[in-house]
């Protein structure tokens, strides 16, 4: 339902939201501290932390360093991280990671399930049940919303998956049925574009902005945050570095093109060449053949690098527990390309959060960013 609010209420709710988002960023503050940093007044701040106390997102307790006077400690406020939850949801590639979150986007308990060939309604109807059962003890008014990290683009509204090209799935309606199943408020958001949020907002990235994730397994995903804002251009909000057209005379690709990166970087083309699946396949290949793929990814890196100059690029996936040798021939075939005064502003690095469950707190990060943090 449309809610309307006065301006009176709106700028309470950019204060609140103001509040809330220097607590999570810049950690626990004095009630002077905030205010100044806020340029807001004593009074407003007043206001603003009483009804964040009376909801329970935050408490008041002892604060070291700054505002403390000699023999007086300074009473901060900080947030509730147990307060309220929410749902993060990975879809990936015949497997769904799941994870109960707090308002840190930290994994309280996880619950994972695989699928083979179902039907993708069928699939939401279990990410529904596994839900249910992560959130069983959760009173309802402290789960705050369900995010999904998709597997594709997603429309303008963020509730549908308009296309998953490695499923072979079109307009999965995942926050119209999650929503329908469970009566909590459901968003939905590209795969790798919350990954990269949640690095941005939670990670330990210094604050390197623009921030591009790279997520290599089935394909080749990647997702950028700007200004602290994730990059959603034109209507999907597509960064398709994986169908990237790398070779002339490559191989078809399941997006109908020949030649895409993600045909000769991605798990299922090592365990073609290494004739069998390993947790690390990046330690095992031999030299040459880790060549071309350090080559063809690098092509791949160096367009995102001189199109959208990133300052960081984090290497997931995959590349997440691959030996440091492997990350040190990606900087130094990327630096060969990249435009040469962007060659040494770039940073190549693992990512800092989530592990194999990278998603799902890429997409913990897009439920509090829509239903506390933004809202």
């Amino acid at each position: 339902m449309d809610q309307r609010y006065s301006p009176v209420q709106d700028l309470r709710r950019h204060h609140r939201r103001l509040v809330l988002r220097s607590l999570r960023d810049d950690g626990p503050q004095p009630r002077a501290d905030l205010a100044r940093r806020l340029a807001l007044s004593a009074t407003t701040m007043t206001k603003v932390v009483g009804q964040l106390l009376e909801e329970g997102l935050v408490t008041e307790d002892a604060v070291e360093g700054a505002g403390q006077r000699v023999g007086r400690p300074s009473t901060g406020i900080r947030i509730r991280a147990d307060a309220r939850y929410v749902i993060g949801v990975q879809v990936g590639a015949g497997a769904v990671q799941l994870g109960l979150c707090d308002l840190r986007a930290r994994v309280v308990r996880s619950a994972s399930f695989a699928f083979d060939a179902e039907a993708p309604e069928r699939v939401v109807a279990r990410i529904a049940e596994a839900a249910s059962e992560l959130a069983a003890d959760v009173p309802a008014d402290r789960l705050l919303g369900i995010g999904v990290a998709a597997p594709g683009p997603v429309d303008p509204e963020h509730r549908r998956n308009v296309l998953s090209v490695n499923l072979g799935w079109r307009d999965v309606a995942f926050a119209d049925l999650l929503e329908a199943a469970l009566d909590v408020p459901t968003v939905v958001d590209h795969n790798v574009r919350s990954m990269a949020l949640a690095e941005c907002r939670y990670g330990e990235t210094a604050g390197a902005d623009p921030l591009l994730y790279v997520y290599v397994r089935t394909g080749v995903g990647a997702g950028l945050v700007i200004g602290g804002h994730p990059f959603r251009p034109g209507a999907y909000g597509v960064t398709e570095l994986g169908h990237l057209r790398v070779l002339e005379k490559g191989r078809p690709c399941p997006c109908g093109a020949t030649g895409c990166l993600e045909t000769v970087v991605s798990e299922p083309y090592l365990i073609e060449q290494l004739g069998r699946r390993s947790a690390n396949p990046l330690a095992e290949i031999p030299d040459g053949l880790l060549d071309d793929l350090v080559d063809h990814l690098t092509t791949g890196l160096a367009s995102a690098v001189n199109l959208l100059n990133p300052e960081l690029i984090l290497l997931g996936g995959i590349f997440a527990p691959a030996p440091e040798s492997v990350f040190d021939r990606v900087r130094a075939a990327l630096r060969a390309k990249a435009f040469p005064v962007l060659r040494d502003a770039v940073r190549v690095e693992r990512p800092t959060l989530g592990g194999e469950a990278a998603g799902v707190v890429g997409g913990a990060a897009v439920a509090l960013d829509c239903y506390l943090y933004e809202r």
